[in-house]
């Protein structure tokens, strides 16, 4: 295969998603790198982006002067705290100030991020009951030691 512009642009993970998506990795029918990188960018809280959406979630955050590299690593990471973003934007105090860190985080839970109630279902449901067990040991602990 031959490279006809390297370096043209860079794609974020739901771009990614979606490549190996069309090229059958979620139903096997792909390399078993593609199956791979395509379980692991599908557990991650970001919904599934088209590019008109990933474009609308850019622009919201245009006034923010943010770069390239920042608005991926948002789009990629969806941040749910302010330190996360702090994590992400240089010198974010200075350029964002705290408006703006909540207005980050605003634009990234309406456009970009998927709903906590799904993340956090998935591994009680694998638990079981043991979080309710885990729960009634530590209340046990705590009256033993009073």
């Amino acid at each position: 295969m031959k490279l006809l512009q390297p370096n043209v642009s860079t794609v974020c993970n739901s771009e990614v998603l979606q490549v190996l998506t069309e090229r059958g990795a979620g139903r096997g029918r792909a390399l078993p790198t593609e199956r791979l990188a395509h379980q692991y960018l599908s557990s991650q809280p970001v919904l599934p982006l088209t590019s008109v959406q990933l474009q609308q979630f850019f622009d919201s955050l245009q006034a923010y002067r943010l770069t390239r590299g920042e608005l991926l690593q948002l789009a990629n990471l969806a941040p749910r705290t302010p330190v996360e973003v702090h994590l992400v934007v240089a010198d974010c105090e200075a350029r964002l100030g705290e408006a703006g860190v909540e207005a980050v985080l605003a634009a990234v839970e309406a456009r970009i991020a998927a709903p906590l109630e799904e993340q956090e279902q998935e591994p009680e449901a694998g638990e079981g009951g043991g979080a309710e067990a885990g729960e009634g040991e530590g209340e046990g602990v705590g009256d033993g030691g009073a």
